[in-house]
């Protein structure tokens, strides 16, 4: 019984510190008036969390690796709600939608070549 308890319980401080840390992201992006997404927020808070040592890292790696191991089940609703678009009301604006999805993958692959280069010239 007691070596359950033993499993559970950083499990629980991690499930813990990541749910406060995320809330606390909240509240600083309610402060920025909203400039900063919660959580973006929630993990710079979580960092400084893990860095100043109140937060120790085997706490959070167990509830972190179930969320990354399970991330694809967080985009159905999303890919949900996208098929759920009629193609009538995009039709107005699929000139845009392409030139903008063209556009911002060539900006980012050129960001990634820019960052790679220099990383390799290191």
């Amino acid at each position: 019984m007691l070596s359950k308890i033993r499993k559970i319980l950083p499990f629980a401080a991690g499930c813990g510190s990541l749910v406060v840390s995320y809330y606390i992201g909240m509240a600083l992006s309610a402060l920025a008036s909203g400039y900063v997404s919660p959580s973006v927020a929630g993990m710079v808070v979580l960092f400084v969390l893990l860095k100043t040592g109140i937060v120790k890292e085997n706490w959070i790696k167990a509830p972190a690796n179930l969320l990354l191991d399970n991330l694809m089940l967080f985009f159905i609703p999303v890919t949900a709600g996208v098929a759920l678009i009629s193609f009538s009301s995009l039709k107005a604006d699929v000139i845009s939608i392409i030139v903008a999805a063209t556009a911002s993958t060539w900006f980012v692959l050129w960001i990634v070549g820019v960052v790679t280069e220099k990383i390799e010239k290191r």
